[in-house]
């Protein structure tokens, strides 16, 4: 083996302990503030009929809704709106109550 050969390898031997050692370093602990949970908006909730099925309140965020006897029922999942499909009749005779 050369000496420069000796040198590069000693070298790169240097540069890769030094990198080791580095990534077995305990990470810093840092005392940052928590960051503050995003401002919950208000449902923005009506006088429409809450969900036949769960009877939630209803929320203008509801996106599921079905027709039933020329009424619009709301829905808060999907899951809702195929337990009403099933049986209308059921929960619609709770909900005009």
């Amino acid at each position: 083996m050369t000496p420069i050969m000796k040198q590069v390898i000693l070298a790169c031997s240097i540069v890769l302990a030094i990198a080791c050692n580095q990534n077995n370093k305990p990470a810093e602990k840092t005392h940052a503030p928590m960051p503050e949970p995003p401002a919950m908006a208000e449902a923005a909730t009506s006088d429409k009929w809450p969900d036949p099925v769960c009877r939630m309140p209803y929320d203008t965020s509801y996106k599921e809704w079905a027709v039933y006897q020329k009424d619009t029922v709301h829905f808060c999942s999907i899951t809702c709106k195929e337990i009403f499909q099933k049986a209308p009749e059921k929960y619609m005779a709770k909900l005009k109550k």
